[in-house]
């Protein structure tokens, strides 16, 4: 499945690649620092205090995402933006209050070592690494007198494949087996192989060179349709995130000299 996304991405890359002379487009580079934190459902019946637990611990976890897009203008006001994403999602947990002799995971093993000072816990960062294909609608709906800053509204989605999933633990106040990082492999959350979001975000653009080389920042939603796992926590992951790229339009006429 990552296969046929990864070819299908670069069909789309290169036949706009290989008619840049002919169609009226933008090339855009992105980084995207994000926040991600889940929705969750579960199979089973647990008792209230279980989840009550589960969602004490869970929090925001920070990552990066990136992403190479390409505009096609449809009109004065309307983009239809379509490209390769590389998704990072997930949330973090945190076990706290560890005691000798307590489970940490087990993946891990128990608490053998409480001899350092402070506080014992655990911090569990659930990733999700997705190769993504969006297809966003940019509308601008503002625009300074000069046109050189514009404000628009992004709407769409993205088909996304699973490229890895584990969990990071970290280990706070003390170690096992002389290490405090540990990465799980965490094959009981039963990771699923494609996911679909919904986007939609504001895009504020900036033209900073000529009239074809522009700076972006553009605050996004990523919201599931689809649940990451299924497992007997199913996780419905969304993440907010600020695209941050550069955009530019290849001149026609100096690519065909």
């Amino acid at each position: 499945m990552i296969k046929n996304i990864l070819s299908l991405s670069l069909c789309v890359i290169l036949f706009f690649n290989m008619n840049a002379q002919k169609i009226n487009g933008i090339w855009q580079f992105n980084v995207t620092p994000t926040l991600g934190n889940r929705i969750i459902s579960y199979k089973e019946n647990v008792t209230q205090q279980f989840k009550d637990s589960i969602k004490k611990g869970d929090t925001w976890r920070k990552s990066i995402s990136a992403g190479i897009g390409y505009n096609l203008i449809l009109s004065k006001k309307k983009r239809l933006i379509i490209g390769l994403q590389y998704q990072n999602f997930g949330f973090k947990r945190v076990k706290e209050n560890l005691k000798f002799r307590d489970t940490i995971h087990p993946e891990i093993g128990r608490v053998n070592d409480l001899s350092q000072t402070g506080s014992n816990y655990v911090d569990f960062n659930y990733r999700y690494h997705y190769l993504a294909i969006p297809a966003l609608l940019n509308y601008q709906f503002h625009a300074n007198k000069t046109k050189t800053t514009t404000i628009n509204w992004l709407i769409g989605g993205s088909i996304a494949g699973l490229l890895k999933h584990d969990v990071r633990a970290v280990l706070r106040g003390f170690s096992a087996y002389g290490e405090k990082v540990f990465i799980l492999k965490n094959s009981n959350e039963q990771a699923a192989l494609l996911n679909v979001n919904l986007q939609t975000g504001l895009r504020l653009e900036n033209l900073i060179y000529a009239k074809n080389t522009w700076i972006f920042v553009q605050p996004m939603l990523y919201a599931p349709i689809l649940t990451a796992n299924y497992g007997k926590e199913r996780h419905h992951l969304f993440s907010i995130g600020v695209e941050i790229g550069l955009a530019f339009k290849i001149d026609k006429d100096k690519a065909k000299m």
